[in-house]
């Protein structure tokens, strides 16, 4: 086992974190606020005790710079904010976290979440069959649906459309950020597409909150977790201060091992849909559901191996499986059509 110390000091324009690994003799001094690839390497593949530290250094930091009571945590109830939940609050035991209760949770992770103490309830103000009628399905990928949702509504509009579907720029450079040919089909599909779903439900809604209330997050995200979050990263680091809307990302250097076992070191309970948490192979796994989301999303089924989300569903909450297949017009919500579509078995 390592043993480490760290030390945080902050300047006008920067944090330099200092990090001494006795046991391997190595020192990382890093600057947050340039992050590269290479960087970014070298952080994820730290010590399992550096990276506790490192998490806990980022939540003072933000903690200290706005005060305790103007930030809260982002609680999912999912594993990765039960994990960031437990390490702000044996810093801040007082510190507050809030759910958005959007309805497509599963009900042991709502169940979960009612267990925890200082939680803010934040609801949406439309439900998910209201957003799918109104902008879409989220099928695919938040991109993919993105770019399909583009050039359906620009149809007309030729540089939107090389855009997007062909990858060309206005002055014909190409770019790879583009709707790949293998969904091309999905743009006559006979239902709306869209990646309007997380901003109506989830990010419209916290937002509201953080204005209403005067706080700033500390959200459970992981750079290993999508392009997206990949991207961020570069551009602000762990603790996002400047951004148009700041937020704290500790656990962004962190596997999801480093996750599980956090949890199993620590005998930390989650939502009994995940199960137990067991070694196969060498790695630690869940025996249950390997992540929580949203049960009705349909972002990444197609790459999930069977059984798959809607498979598990029907056999562990059949009448929600049956709300998911049963036709959009018959108040359902019309999936059963979509994942045929896709290619996807759900039975």
């Amino acid at each position: 086992m390592c043993s480490f110390q760290y030390r945080i000091t902050r300047s006008l324009m920067e944090t330099i974190f200092l990090a001494r690994v006795v046991g391997g003799g190595c020192v990382i001094e890093m600057d947050e606020y340039v992050v590269t690839p290479e960087t970014l390497k070298i952080r994820q593949a730290w010590p399992f005790e550096l990276k506790v530290q490192w998490a806990k250094a980022k939540i003072k930091e933000w903690v200290q710079y706005w005060g305790v009571d103007n930030v809260y945590v982002s609680f999912s109830g999912g594993k990765d904010s039960t994990v960031l939940l437990h390490l702000a609050r044996e810093l801040y035991p007082n510190i507050k976290a809030a759910f958005i209760d959007t309805g497509l949770e599963y009900p042991e992770v709502r169940e979960f979440v009612r267990t925890w103490d200082n939680v803010d309830w934040v609801k949406p103000e439309k439900s998910f069959r209201q957003v799918i009628e109104k902008h879409g399905y989220p099928v695919v990928s938040k991109e993919t649906a993105c770019y399909i949702g583009t050039i359906r509504r620009n149809a007309d509009n030729e540089a939107v459309v090389n855009r997007y579907k062909y990858g060309i720029l206005p002055d014909g450079r190409r770019t790879p950020y583009k709707l790949p040919k293998k969904w091309w089909y999905l743009l006559d599909a006979d239902f709306k597409i869209s990646d309007k779903c997380c901003a109506e439900l989830k990010k419209g809604p916290i937002i509201k909150y953080e204005h209403k209330n005067g706080v700033v997050p500390i959200v459970g995200s992981k750079v290993a977790d999508g392009i997206r979050r990949r991207s961020n990263y570069f551009k602000g680091g762990c603790n996002a201060f400047n951004a148009k809307r700041p937020m704290s990302k500790p656990l962004s250097i962190w596997t999801d091992q480093d996750v599980l076992r956090y949890i199993k070191e620590n005998n930390l309970p989650i939502a009994k849909c995940y199960g137990e948490i067991v070694e196969q192979d060498g790695m630690l796994t869940t025996t249950g559901e390997k992540g929580t989301g949203c049960m009705f999303c349909v972002f990444g089924v197609h790459l999930e191996q069977c059984p798959n989300k809607f498979q598990r569903m029907k056999v562990n909450h059949p009448k929600r499986w049956e709300y998911c297949m049963k036709p959009f017009e018959k108040g359902g919500l019309g999936l059963k059509h979509v994942l045929e579509t896709l290619g996807v078995p759900y039975e």
